[in-house]
């Protein structure tokens, strides 16, 4: 990804530097290039939005995320009681096996089935709740996604910005921008706005 971003813009630098110098434009004659010069100073029509300062300060991202985690815990703690229960079962199994406690081959081999059996149960229900847990939060990704592009339609009516992008403190795309192109408060307070209405 960075080589193909490092790539892409070495050529848009070398594109710009080298002149038509008489030559035919590389655009078809019926489309004309619309190239706009910017004094210094200006403030370009772009914007960088902070997407973990967004996810930090917007309400209904915090409210998801809590009830996700509340969810995960509620996972674990029941999934690790049912384990803590079924191993105490396969202890006492252990037990009565050792102790020559059944009263016959086939009540043990019954046994040893059932656990068995209910062991598999508790690993097809804990993968069970990892795709719940994991469905729910790609509704809540799509929910989030839906309200940032309202909110960024909504902010961007007027054609303000041609270009808006988001940075994160794993995203290495943008490096630098400027205070001025930030509007990741003015998105959130836009997006808490909206939410606490509902």
């Amino acid at each position: 990804m960075k080589k193909t971003l490092l790539f892409m813009a070495v050529a848009a630098l070398m594109f710009s530097c080298t002149g038509n110098n008489g030559e035919k434009s590389a655009a078809p004659q019926n489309e004309q290039a619309s190239v706009q010069t910017y004094e210094e100073g200006t403030i370009l029509p772009i914007a960088v939005i902070n997407y973990d300062t967004l996810m930090a300060n917007y309400d209904l991202a915090l409210e998801a995320n809590e009830a996700l985690i509340k969810k995960q815990e509620d996972v674990r703690l029941d999934l690790n009681q049912r384990m803590r229960q079924l191993e105490n079962e396969a202890a006492d199994f252990q037990n009565k096996l050792e102790n020559n406690a059944f009263l016959s081959r086939e009540r043990a081999e019954s046994e040893q089935r059932r656990l068995l059996q209910k062991n598999q149960d508790l690993q097809s229900l804990q993968e069970q709740k990892a795709l719940e847990i994991q469905e729910e939060q790609q509704r809540t990704g799509e929910r989030l996604r839906d309200s940032l592009n309202s909110v960024l339609s909504t902010i961007n009516k007027d054609g303000k910005y041609h270009l808006i992008m988001t940075t994160n403190s794993f995203n290495e795309n943008v490096l630098f921008a400027a205070p001025q192109y930030d509007i990741t408060m003015e998105v959130v307070e836009m997006l808490n706005e909206r939410y606490n209405k509902k």
